[in-house]
């Protein structure tokens, strides 16, 4: 069943499914199935996915997270939202710099953790910030995403054409 998730904080949602397919599909292929919905099966492929995606969206995401959600947080939270970024950030750097032999199990890491971490965001930390966050300081935060990863991505985007 889909979770009904605030229009404000839909462009962290938007992005949450984005993490989900990478996750599944540097499982997929990390574990050798044939079928990897689209990801490289070779180490150098899986990591110049990994590196990608940390470029065009990981590091966007968990600034606007931090810094613009972070303000209405409960201290447990947001040491676990920041502890987890940190996290997902070492296994990415361990997966580039471990050799060879190592660097499947820094990368199976890290989409453990990208995909342990959404769905406690979507599941436990949203619900609790949409109940929690006033109608007002709600659309503030939306427009502020909106400014940061929507608009951002456009023009990001727009200067690779």
């Amino acid at each position: 069943m889909a979770l009904k998730r605030a229009r404000e904080l839909k462009p962290l949602s938007s992005e949450h499914h984005q993490a989900l397919l990478l996750a599944f599909q540097l499982k997929k292929a990390i574990a050798g199935h044939a079928e990897t919905a689209g990801a490289p099966k070779d180490m150098g492929g899986l990591l110049a996915l990994a590196r990608r995606y940390e470029d065009s969206v990981l590091r966007n995401h968990t600034a606007a997270e931090e810094d613009l959600l972070g303000r209405f947080l409960a201290v447990e939270d947001m040491q676990r939202l920041k502890g987890e970024h940190a996290q997902m950030r070492q296994f990415l750097e361990q997966a580039r710099s471990a050799p060879e032999g190592r660097q499947r199990g820094a990368l199976l890491s890290f989409a453990d953790l990208l995909e342990r971490h959404v769905r406690w965001e979507e599941r436990e930390l949203f619900p609790r910030c949409e109940e929690r966050i006033s109608a007002e300081a709600l659309a503030s935060l939306g427009r502020e995403l909106e400014v940061r990863l929507v608009r951002a991505g456009r023009v990001a985007t727009n200067h690779r054409a």
